[in-house]
């Protein structure tokens, strides 16, 4: 069965993003199975149509940005999105933090949403679905048409491992200290489809292997394919899955922009081997912006925080065609700091207490 396809339906590299946040109790800072209470509320919340969504846990609520034809333009709206979900969120009696994972809340007592796909992928799926208590921030850029789609995905591919370092903010899972930056990167690999996506040479390939999928009964269409990044055809975008959930509005936007150059620059990009990738996917996992990224070309290390530096200088001129020079700017920013890992250990050796975690979540939430 054809799929349906929007590629080129707006202009190219269009921008748009969705943040899954978390869900807390006012009290106990406790993830909290609210999302029903939110939705039901949500016409009373000054958003945009459709701007408010559940996910698989039902202590998660997803706000969608509407389309924007800057990155500038959704780093000034996307602040505004998140003050009235989070007015929304208070008046339904809980509070909102966005992280990557929740400190110290059991992953698997969180209640699964009640909408049927949720059910299905539980039943489908068992522990490794209630293990999903995980949170992250998608991205989508328009693409003029499909060759551009894959070779857009196969780019972003190759910068996984960059975008996990600089977005790691996921260190603490249930109550434990990982020693690893990005937590929410492993618990998402127990769900099959959740890795690097195949290397996929031309459309007729992808199409192909989704279509073999549905064939075998494997999932029902190609958005169960949950990978890094992927072809969103009904949007018309490619999409980026990799980041953790940012604690600040701006970082969002920043990654977004990092985001937009790739894709609107894919065919200047060589590929890796992505088993390649996966090593160094590995290396930021652990240790964020401290990893070591490996030119498997050349045999070189370098930083994450000088490889950072060295591709937002490689795409200073097309941010500037596209108008987003400022947003990518903040990568350098988040590189030169300290990740959102960092700050919540930070947080948590000063006080002694994965509570004011939390707090400081909320407090920067927005």
């Amino acid at each position: 069965m054809r799929m349906e396809r929007n590629f080129g339906a707006t202009a190219p590299y269009t921008v748009g993003v969705e943040e899954e946040l978390q869900l807390v109790d006012p009290t106990s800072l406790a993830l909290v199975p609210a999302i029903d209470a939110v939705l039901a509320a949500s016409h009373t919340a000054k958003l945009p149509e459709d701007s408010i969504a559940s996910e698989l846990s039902a202590s998660c609520v997803e706000v969608r940005s509407p389309v924007y034809g800057t990155v500038a333009e959704l780093a000034a709206e996307l602040p505004v999105l998140r003050r009235r979900l989070r007015d929304l969120v208070e008046g339904c009696g809980a509070r909102l933090a966005a992280a990557g994972a929740h400190p110290f809340s059991k992953a698997t007592a969180q209640q699964i949403t009640g909408k049927e796909r949720y059910r299905r992928v539980d039943k489908e799926m068992g522990w490794p679905a209630r293990m999903q208590a995980i949170y992250g921030l998608h991205v989508h850029v328009a693409v003029p048409d499909e060759e551009h789609a894959i070779r857009a995905v196969a780019a972003l591919s190759r910068y996984v491992p960059l975008f996990v370092a600089l977005s790691a903010n996921s260190p603490f899972w249930e109550a434990e200290d990982t020693r690893l930056a990005s937590v929410r990167t492993k618990v998402f690999g127990l769900m099959p489809r959740s890795a690097l996506p195949p290397a996929f040479r031309a459309w007729e390939d992808f199409e192909g292997f989704v279509d073999a999928l549905v064939t075998a009964g494997s999932i029902p269409d190609y958005s169960l394919c949950w990978w890094d990044a992927r072809p969103h055809p009904r949007f018309g975008t490619v999409e980026l899955r990799a980041p953790d959930m940012q604690t600040e509005a701006h970082r969002s936007a920043s990654l977004a922009a990092l985001a937009q150059c790739i894709v609107a620059t894919a065919d200047e990009h060589t590929p890796e081997d992505l088993a390649f990738t996966e090593e160094n996917k590995w290396r930021a996992t652990r240790y964020g912006l401290e990893a070591r990224l490996h030119d498997f070309s050349t045999g070189r290390d370098a930083s994450a925080r000088q490889t950072a530096r060295d591709l937002v200088k490689r795409l200073r001129h097309v941010s500037q065609d596209l108008g987003c020079e400022a947003e990518l700017d903040g990568v350098l920013e988040i590189a030169e700091g300290e990740s959102g890992a960092d700050r919540q250990r930070t947080v948590f050796e000063k006080h002694g207490s994965l509570r004011a975690v939390v707090e400081h979540l909320v407090a920067e939430t927005a």
